[in-house]
């Protein structure tokens, strides 16, 4: 069964104090941000990729009890505790809340905001209440939990980044950690043919950490993932292909084989006067419509 988590409590209470009622659905699929785009002489309309999608929401319908945390029956003005509860958790206004969508072992994660909150509909007799909370989903995409490491060769061609694979949606805040020796090195999406390239030299024992989500790039000389370590070097980033404007290198799922199940992101990776030593690793987390 899936149920949904909101900042780490559980919104089927394992105590009782409340429960997500069997209406509440799936975390929603995304729609296309639409563009119309209709030419005098050409019949119907041009073809426009890489749309971006739309931010989604979705109904958490709720019934709140009169359980206690620990199990026990405290009546009406239990249920008037949990309900005061419930409402600081749904009223978050200063960050975004951290959901969980839980189905079995799968568990997707995301910001969400929430939008609004019905007027509880309080039955006093049975010392239960319900309520419905509209939340938003700003960022669009679910995610894994935490980040995966994957690492390839410099230079390479169409290498699959493993802990990418299974992703639906696009990956567009990965770390990318280049390796040197490595002169002008630069890192394709297979799929988009999106690229970021360094237009300088990365040297022997030097790392170049790109940080794709917000257009940062620094040299650092340790053994790190942390940019404000080492040196900037953002004005020496170059990024073409679909919203580079905004966020480098969108790391795209591409089915394989006709097999919608067989999900990859292929990068490939270019550089000049490599050795043995030079090497490309990838940090992100899978990213899920």
């Amino acid at each position: 069964m899936a149920t949904y988590v909101l900042d780490g409590v559980p919104l089927d209470h394992p105590s009782g104090c409340w429960k997500l009622k069997k209406g509440t659905k799936r975390r929603p699929l995304p729609g296309v941000r639409a563009a119309n785009v209709a030419v005098a002489g050409r019949a119907g309309e041009l073809p426009i990729m890489s749309l971006d999608h739309e931010a989604t929401s979705f109904g958490l319908a709720l019934t709140v009890y009169s359980r206690t945390p620990s199990g026990a029956d405290g009546g009406v003005e239990q249920m008037e505790a949990n309900l005061e509860a419930l409402g600081a958790l749904l009223g978050v206004r200063h960050r975004l809340i951290t959901c969980k969508w839980v189905a079995g072992s799968i568990i997707r994660v995301a910001g969400v905001t929430v939008e609004a909150v019905s007027e509880p509909e309080v039955n006093v007799g049975a010392a239960l209440a319900r309520l419905t909370a509209v939340v938003k989903v700003p960022g669009v995409y679910w995610r894994d939990e935490v980040d995966s490491t994957w690492t390839g060769t410099l230079p390479g061609a169409a290498q699959i980044v493993t802990p990418l694979a299974g992703s639906t949606g696009p990956v567009t805040d990965a770390l990318v950690r280049v390796t040197g020796p490595a002169v002008h090195p630069s890192v394709v999406d297979v799929a988009t043919g999106g690229t970021v390239s360094y237009a300088e030299t990365v040297l022997a024992g030097q790392h170049l950490l790109i940080d794709c989500g917000q257009l940062r790039a620094a040299i650092v000389t340790t053994d790190t993932w942390d940019l404000d370590e080492g040196t900037d070097v953002t004005g020496d980033i170059n990024a073409t292909g679909p919203g580079s404007a905004f966020r480098w290198l969108h790391l795209t799922p591409a089915m394989a084989l006709g097999d919608p199940h067989s999900r990859a992101v292929l990068v490939s990776a270019t550089a000049s006067s490599t050795s043995g030593a030079s090497a490309l690793k990838i940090r992100g987390r899978r990213s899920y419509l």
